[in-house]
């Protein structure tokens, strides 16, 4: 019985980081107004409440842009343009995995 407490708990903690990585890594949706683009990166002004706050995003090359149906390239994207970034938080901070720009009219 002790070994198999003892197999149990090794197991758990054997899966700790697993989870944890998993936790880092769960999706995360911001809209806002792009601020700064830069390359491989963007700032976006965010609202929280009466806040605002900017959001640095780091877009690798794999980042998908678009604009309804057509593709863009990130360097496409303007200050002032309205977007939605669908992003992952990793140890490196947020990277972008889908930006969409929105129609504003």
């Amino acid at each position: 019985m002790k070994h198999l407490a003892r197999v149990v708990a090794l197991a758990a903690v054997a899966l700790l980081p697993a989870a944890a990585s998993a936790q880092a890594e769960e999706p995360h949706t911001y809209r806002g107004t792009v601020h700064n683009v830069q390359p491989g990166a963007l700032d976006l002004i965010t609202g929280v409440g009466y806040a605002l706050r900017v959001v640095h995003i780091r877009t690798p090359a794999t980042t998908v842009v678009a604009r309804g149906s057509a593709s863009l390239h990130v360097s496409e994207l303007k200050p002032g343009d309205v977007v939605q970034a669908d992003c992952r938080l990793t140890d490196a901070g947020l990277i972008a995995e889908r930006i969409e720009q929105r129609d504003t009219r």
